[in-house]
């Protein structure tokens, strides 16, 4: 990594929407709601297939081989399973450079035939063309309530699709009872405890809470932000609850207080590190681990997320990656809750809890000169 933080600013490119869950969780009904809902002008909409969505005709304004314009101003485009070449089209069109011009402000992609997103994702980084014009908004994962336990024991695809979310939709709610449902919620905490959570029944959910999340990267709302990393509780948290639960949590305070929490359901290895540093941090020895970390891990380290407070730098720095790919350290404005603090949560599979914890406490500074100003050069 060789990027200093960036500051808060506004990004002009387009925000992207993964929607993905196993299969029966309610993705083609989501994807019916927004093509329905008159607040969703302006928003492209991609699917892999017209067939598998059925949308009612009485919507369609004007359709081709591959578009199909809303009476309500919704795009929803086919990718045929080329999404990458659907969103360069798109863009295309959507600047004048090819017809028909189209025009859309956000991006919602339902990712049926793509067992894991997390490619994608390292897309919008790594390839020029996408990175210049979208960016990521949020990974959301349906969760099927009634049948979520025994796919994570079951499938690997399941388990990692929930523990890379940004958000997670708990639907089906009217199928479970109270004490089903508080092990459906353990179950994915256990695999992703600082997700930003909602429960559903028929994948009913409103727009405000699907598109403009920034939570993959959150770097305008504090609201978002303090969701992003668990210190503010999710919209319908008295529902679900939020918090450590499954969660292996470290805490490092200056008396050396220690507390450790640990996951209570086994699902194929994966599981999530959740470490708090009260003592400031050395930027370029944390992205010196960073770099070690996704050397040893590779893609079996599926999500890095935290908040960072360095020696000598009063602002949060967001720390983001999704498996090898990190993006740039931004600035953001202020620390949620005023807890100034590094977070981090790491999630993976065949994750070392007790060794992570180690590495991290060597990354303290040892001086409270500002880093940026000991001439080492960034990492």
């Amino acid at each position: 990594m060789s990027v200093r933080p960036s500051a808060v600013g506004d990004d002009p490119r387009v925000p992207i929407t993964f929607v993905t869950g196993f299969l029966g969780a309610g993705k083609t009904t989501l994807v019916n709601h927004v093509l329905a809902d008159p607040g969703s002008g302006k928003c492209l909409v991609i699917v892999n297939e017209f067939g598998e969505i059925g949308i009612d005709s009485d919507l369609i304004a004007r359709a081709s081989d591959d578009m199909l314009e809303l009476t309500n101003g919704c795009i929803c485009c086919a990718s045929k399973d080329d999404l990458i070449e659907t969103l360069y089209t798109a863009f295309m069109r959507r600047v004048g450079a090819l017809e028909p011009q189209i025009e859309f402000d956000r991006v919602l992609v339902e990712t049926t035939g793509i067992a894991d997103p997390s490619p994608l994702a390292q897309l919008l980084y790594t390839d020029m063309q996408l990175n210049l014009s979208y960016r990521l908004d949020a990974i959301v994962t349906l969760v099927d309530l009634k049948h979520v336990d025994g796919q994570l024991a079951a499938s690997a695809e399941a388990r990692k699709q929930v523990a890379i979310a940004d958000k997670l939709i708990l639907n089906k709610r009217d199928l479970v009872g109270d004490e089903e449902f508080r092990g459906a919620v353990d179950a994915v905490n256990g695999l992703n405890p600082y997700s930003v959570k909602e429960v559903t029944t028929n994948s009913a959910i409103g727009l405000d809470k699907l598109l403009d999340l920034d939570l993959f990267e959150p770097k305008i709302r504090e609201s978002s932000l303090g969701e992003w990393i668990g210190m503010v509780e999710s919209a319908g948290g008295s529902d679900h609850g939020s918090g450590d639960d499954g969660c292996e949590t470290h805490d490092h305070h200056d008396g050396h207080d220690h507390h450790h929490g640990h996951d209570h359901h086994d699902h194929g290895d994966v599981s999530a590190v959740c470490i708090e540093e009260e003592h400031p941090l050395d930027y370029h020895r944390l992205m010196e681990l960073m770099v070690e970390l996704t050397r040893e891990y590779g893609d079996e380290l599926y999500r890095v997320k935290g908040l960072c407070r360095f020696v000598g730098n009063d602002r949060p720095v967001i720390l983001q990656g999704v498996q090898q790919v990190f993006s740039p350290p931004t600035y953001a404005e202020t620390w949620p809750g005023g807890r100034a603090q590094t977070r981090l949560v790491l999630i993976g599979r065949g994750l070392k809890g007790d060794d992570i914890e180690r590495r991290l406490a060597a990354c303290r500074s040892a001086s409270d000169m500002p880093v940026f100003e000991r001439g080492r050069g960034s990492i």
